[in-house]
């Protein structure tokens, strides 16, 4: 720093050198609304909902018939007031910015009853120069916010409008509001097919004044590219200032690369050139050569280092500094031409990555409560924990908080992120189209750095819905596709190409990639097999078959749903009777049309629910349901992953990405979640940490009954020791296999290698199953393993039902729980031993009341004796958990 500059941390007096100063506005606030009698004291950042039940004015929105009774709160007018001091000191700056980092939605802001500005998006940061409208001392700050819904209706109906933009209103069975696509805040607060209607509104997230008198940093957005011909990297520096108002802005900037045992800086003066914008770019570079980083890697495939990045500009009278942090990888979404069609996967530093995971809906239907650290980092750690790498941040949500990216880079989950736009068409006015381009930058520059996003997605299924008219857009489609070109293409598109160049970027999501840019953005197909990513889903075909599912590129979208366990319902009824699939409270909670129904009809495909006078009929169906979930997407899953680097004669496969929907809840209902509400993990997410094992070995049956066997590795390299599968035969009502057949395997990192195929019938007869491959199918089943030379398992057993269950007669099990020992001296660790006299299937453990997880849960038991891990989330003893702890499995007396 210059000797002449001065920079202090606080002003002295007004005629002398000052310090940027913030000042925090969090805190207590004043709500005034319907309903209320007199101001209400509530936090800030906080919403409508969530203050008004803090407070106890309103009812647990969750419980019950919350959602519905609860509607007048979204269609209500609040305004949210504060008193705060100015000191004289921060008033003397040139700048004193108000900053909202997040209105919900649509607000008129006012400092001492002046009017400073307005907002219309929830995803923007609005910054409002208020230093002539603030005096020395008190000042009232007044956030009076219209109704979203009130005003999606108003801009619904402008009899101005060219045309209806539809859909206008969701599914009756959403229970929703109208309109959502014409105001830009999160579409699933007006409803979804798995959440409720809850127009949110408030102050989301912090707000704070900012004085200065030079500029402050806004965004730093750093991103390294590697040199094609040499292992150096470019760190491109991109950062902008805000000068608070149009003007020019002279200082210098600074940027410094930690690396650990040394660093590397640039240096640059900004030159005081005249300036019509409040914000200024500037551009910076540092090379690196690659002997100084290490690599970040996706979960499964190697470490996550991360380098802090600190920028620091110095003004005339002051400084401000920013960090971020970047991780040196490489990745791109290749689409190369094969016999028929293109490739679509990810190659990370010149690796190609099967994709893993799961769909992310917003952490919380109420903003602000989804930028709990507590909420977020758990559902991270659970992503990461069952093996996923990949995570797609769905687009009728919201841009996640800065904790879920940071979290994000560190566990190695790839973010595939959308723009918040899903299954509708938008309007493309020049009004709705300068909004978006406010919220399209904000978001890049907020997001830019971070070295887990790999993707950009222009929005969830918008272009399938114009191509096949799922809203009667046919009659005018060249108009619909124009608005879609000029939303995602001119606007969205060319955005991200300015300020992230080296992204990778699809205009929608399910697309056909390169092949859809060359349609004119509109493909004829948009969702086919041999191109891009697909979604899909099929309630009526046989879930556990792999001849019902596609054999995609890359499924981005799949699902069954299921009901979370009965101690997540008693959250939000005190009645099981309510959870019968038929009751008006389970059908009110059901938003996807039909759903009860499908979700009995899928079940009794495969298995048999008890009669519904049955006593335990509800937890039937709910165990029922879970088992039902977990199997489908296993088998959905494997299929996708016995299709790694493999095509079919028709040009089929390649496929290497698996995303399924979805990975957590915003309330307690049947949803396609792994993760309830609560925080319980479903039977499925237990199965994931299996289907997403890093190594992996299965089996499917084609048409003609041959069983084909693969084995699976997604790694950098092979294993450096011997690796044989084995396949036993089992009898339902024996431990012991008739059979034990090795099989030589060696593994391909790149891809799913044909271990052996075996014809099913001779299999079975061969061993004394029946006397016909339709008894025999019924009598036994198959179970595989991969083992080292030493005999060691190397990944979770695995299994193949040649028979639906419902038509098998399984023996009555005897599964107990033994012992519940402790493993650790705080009381968070415990191993359960668990017991079977023949094999019992889907065996679950249920801490109830003890929240935790275990190691394995609905298994399949092929052993006398089965040791499981269960970490509780909080402390607690071997007593406690003995007497929470239940097991039980399909064969359970009870349900029979």
């Amino acid at each position: 720093m210059a000797a002449s500059v001065c920079v202090v941390l606080f002003v002295l007096s007004a005629t002398f050198c000052s310090a940027l100063q913030r000042q925090s506005l969090t805190g207590e606030w004043t709500l005034e609304g319907p309903g209320l009698e007199a101001p209400l004291s509530v936090t800030v950042p906080g919403g409508i909902f969530s203050n008004l039940m803090d407070r106890d004015v309103l009812d647990n929105v969750f419980f019950g018939s919350g959602d519905a009774d609860s509607v007048w709160v979204g269609e209500g007018d609040w305004t949210y007031n504060l008193t705060f001091t100015v000191v004289e000191e921060l008033l003397a700056h040139r700048v004193v910015s108000l900053v909202f980092e997040g209105l919900d939605t649509f607000a008129t802001i006012l400092i001492n009853g002046n009017e400073v500005g307005t907002s219309e998006n929830m995803f923007v940061r609005y910054t409002y120069n208020i230093k002539d409208q603030l005096q020395v001392g008190e000042n009232e700050l007044s956030v009076q916010f219209t109704s979203a819904v009130t005003r999606a209706a108003e801009l619904a109906e402008d009899p101005n409008n060219p045309y209806v933009i539809p859909p206008e209103c969701p599914d009756p069975s959403y229970n929703g509001i109208c309109h959502a696509n014409r105001v830009r805040k999160m579409q699933a607060s007006f409803s979804w097919d798995w959440g409720p209607a809850f127009a949110s509104t408030g102050i989301w997230k912090d707000v704070y004044l900012e004085g200065f008198d030079n500029a402050v940093i806004d965004y730093v957005v750093a991103t390294p590219v590697k040199d094609a011909d040499s292992d150096t990297w470019t760190v491109f520096i991109t950062t902008y200032l805000d000068g608070g108002e149009p003007g020019p802005i002279a200082g210098t900037i600074t940027t410094t690369l930690d690396l650990g045992d040394d660093s590397e800086s640039v240096s640059m003066y900004v030159e005081p050139t005249p300036n019509q914008d409040f914000e200024v770019s500037i551009g910076l570079s540092l090379n690196i050569t690659g002997d100084r980083v290490e690599l970040w890697w996706p979960n499964g495939y190697g470490a996550q280092p991360l380098y802090n990045l600190t920028v620091g500009f110095v003004g005339e009278t002051e400084e401000d500094e920013k960090t971020v942090r970047v991780g040196f990888r490489t990745i791109e979404v290749v689409q190369d031409e094969l016999e028929q069609g293109l490739s679509f996967y990810f190659k990370v530093n010149d690796h190609p990555i099967f994709a893993k995971g799961s769909n992310e809906i917003p952490v919380n239907i109420l903003p602000e409560k989804g930028l709990d650290q507590a909420s977020i980092k758990f559902l991270m750690q659970s992503a990461r924990d069952v093996h996923m790498n990949m995570l797609r941040v769905w687009g009728g949500g919201v841009y996640e908080s800065d904790y879920f990216y940071d979290l994000a880079d560190e566990y190695g989950l790839i973010i595939w992120q959308d723009f918040m736009f899903a299954c509708a068409m938008y309007p493309a006015d020049d009004a709705f189209l300068s909004n978006v381009g406010g919220e399209v930058r904000h978001q890049l520059k907020r997001l830019g750095s971070h070295p887990s996003i790999a993707l950009w997605s222009g929005n969830n299924e918008n272009e399938g819905a114009l191509r096949d008219n799922w809203y009667g857009t046919s009659d005018n489609f060249d108009a619909f596709k124009q608005d879609y070109i000029k939303l995602y293409v001119d606007l969205i598109q060319s955005e991200v190409a300015q300020i992230l160049p080296n992204v990778n970027f699809v205009t929608s999501s399910p697309s056909n990639g390169l092949e859809t840019d060359q349609e004119d953005h509109v493909a004829q197909w948009p969702g086919n097999p041999l191109y891009g990513d697909v979604h899909f889903y099929d309630y009526q075909s046989d879930s556990w078959n792999v001849g019902t599912f596609p054999i995609p590129r890359f499924s981005s979208e799949y699902g069954y749903q299921s009901m979370p366990c009965i101690e997540s319902w008693y959250t939000a009824t005190e009645s099981l009777d309510d959870l019968r699939p038929d009751s008006d409270f389970l059908n009110a909670r059901q938003h996807h049309p039909d759903g009860n129904q499908q979700n009995v009809d899928l079940i009794n495909l495969q298995l048999q629910l008890p009669d519904s006078s049955h006593e335990n009929y509800v937890k039937a169906f709910v165990y029922f349901s879970q088992i039902l979930q977990a199997q489908a997407i296993k088998t959905q899953t494997e299929h996708y992953r016995s299709f790694k680097g493999r095509l079919t004669d028709d040009g089929h496969g390649n496929t290497m990405g698996a995303l399924y929907w979805q990975l957590n809840d915003v309330w307690v209902a049947p949803t396609w979640s792994g993760i309830d509400f609560t925080g319980r993990w479903k039977m499925l997410h237990y199965q994931a940490r299996e289907f997403f094992n890093p190594m992996l070995i299965t089996g499917r049956l084609t048409n003609d009954d041959v069983l084909e066997i693969y084995a699976i590795l997604d790694a950098l390299e092979v294993p450096d020791f011997t690796i044989k599968a084995l396949m036993h035969i089992y009898v339902w009502d024996s431990l012991e296999p008739l059979v034990a057949i090795e099989y030589p395997v060696t593994l391909d990192p790149l891809t799913a290698v044909l271990v052996t195929t075996v014809d099913a019938p001779t299999a079975l007869a061969s061993v004394g199953c029946g006397d016909n491959y339709e008894e025999a199918k019924k009598n036994c089943f198959f179970h595989f393993h991969l083992l080292d030379e030493n005999n060691n398992h190397l990944v979770p057993f695995n299994h193949l039902f040649p028979e639906k269950l419902r038509n098998v007669a399984l023996p009555s099990a005897n599964v107990q729980i033994e012992s519940v020992t402790a493993t650790d001296e705080e009381g968070y660790e415990f191993d359960v031993v668990v017991t079977t006299d023949v094999v019992a299937l889907f065996v679950w453990l249920d801490s109830h009341r003890i929240i935790g997880t275990f190691s394995a849960n609905g298994f399949l038991h092929v052993l006398p004796s089965r040791t499981v891990q269960f970490t509780a989330n909080e402390a607690t003893t071997v007593e406690a958990l003995t007497a929470e702890l239940t097991v039980t499995h399909l064969r359970d007396p009870a349900y029979l």
